[in-house]
């Protein structure tokens, strides 16, 4: 890639999910950071790092802080992605606040508003359908073909053209549109594919059989598909918390279907999590992998009322996972 290109800037586009998911597979095997337009981690202040910092502000002598201070502590810390994460937002702390000292219940407020926003920050090459696109720009855009001529119910016949000039006109600099050989041209491509000296037309791309790996699903789960109070039912000296904390972003887990809910182990074969009732695996795949997402904190306070007499502990760890599917 060209120096100074950055992922966070490009978006793919597609008129259905269904469409983006063969694209995810090769990022994945490229290392290319990439994530869906639905992946929204929604606990980033639940994290054991955030809540790891948060505690250690609180037990400070000093009623101050300074960014430098908080980038020091993060630089003392086990190198990871939500590391990197708080280390991105501090620097923007940083440049807020020219570095200066401020009151340290203030810098946690702080702290847990940007931890509401961070969730839906770019990460990386961002798949998401047309509708998901609306009032988001990207510096370079690909527009997949397929399906664009579909009416859905109660659309009328100028839908997907509007649809279509959405899509399209998220790009700030460059714009590519697929038109995969097989597909019948949609009539949104005519006034755009013409001779104009801005249109670099491609030849069609002889392509190897797809590697069996392409047809892999990766899935990013969040706090809300987890069972949130699987260790919390566990005294303090059960060793499932041991197991949790032992866990890093990352690690391998195994996956597996259970009598009522998914299971997550650890290396040891040690059940360290279950995944929420309503969770279901993409149809005719199984589970081929599975890692650490995140390991998040959770507590009695903010369970539901009606579970808290269930928990044998105050305050415990959730690990959520990143599971990887493939065909049956």
């Amino acid at each position: 890639m060209p120096p100074g290109w950055d992922w966070r800037r490009c978006a793919v586009v597609a008129r259905e999910r269904s469409y983006l998911h063969p694209v995810r597979a090769p990022c994945e095997i490229e290392g290319i950071p990439v994530q869906l337009d639905n992946e929204e981690f929604t606990g980033v202040w639940r994290l054991r790092e955030t809540q790891a910092l948060v505690d250690w502000l609180r037990r400070r002598d000093s009623r101050v802080v300074s960014s430098f201070e908080v980038d020091e502590w993060l630089a003392r810390q086990r190198p990871g992605p939500w590391v990197e994460l708080l280390q991105e937002g501090i620097s923007g702390y940083a440049l807020e606040t020219g570095g200066a000292e401020t009151p340290t219940d203030n810098f946690i407020e702080w702290l847990a508003e940007w931890a509401r926003e961070a969730r839906r920050r770019q990460r990386g090459l961002m798949l998401l359908t047309a509708h998901r696109a609306k009032g988001l720009e990207f510096d370079h855009m690909v527009v997949l073909d397929g399906r664009w001529n579909r009416l859905g119910p109660g659309e009328d016949a100028d839908e997907q053209r509007r649809l279509y000039y959405v899509a399209i006109t998220r790009a700030r600099q460059t714009l590519t549109l697929m038109q995969m050989e097989f597909a019948r041209p949609h009539r949104f491509n005519d006034a755009l594919l013409n001779d104009s000296p801005d249109v670099i037309r491609r030849e069609p791309a002889a392509l190897p059989p797809a590697a069996p790996e392409l047809a892999r699903r990766y899935v990013r789960l969040s706090l809300r598909d987890v069972f949130l109070g699987f260790a919390g039912r566990r005294h303090t000296d059960h060793p499932v918390h041991r197991a949790i904390a032992a866990l890093s972003p990352g690690d391998l887990l195994q996956a597996r279907a259970g009598p009522q809910r998914w299971e997550l182990l650890d290396g040891d074969g040690v059940v360290v999590g279950q995944l929420s009732r309503d969770f279901e695996p993409p149809a005719g795949m199984r589970c081929a992998a599975a890692t650490v997402l995140a390991v998040a904190r959770w507590d009695r306070d903010h369970s539901d009322a009606q579970y808290r007499n269930g928990y044998l502990c105050d305050a415990w760890e959730v690990v959520v996972p990143e599971l990887v599917f493939e065909p049956t």
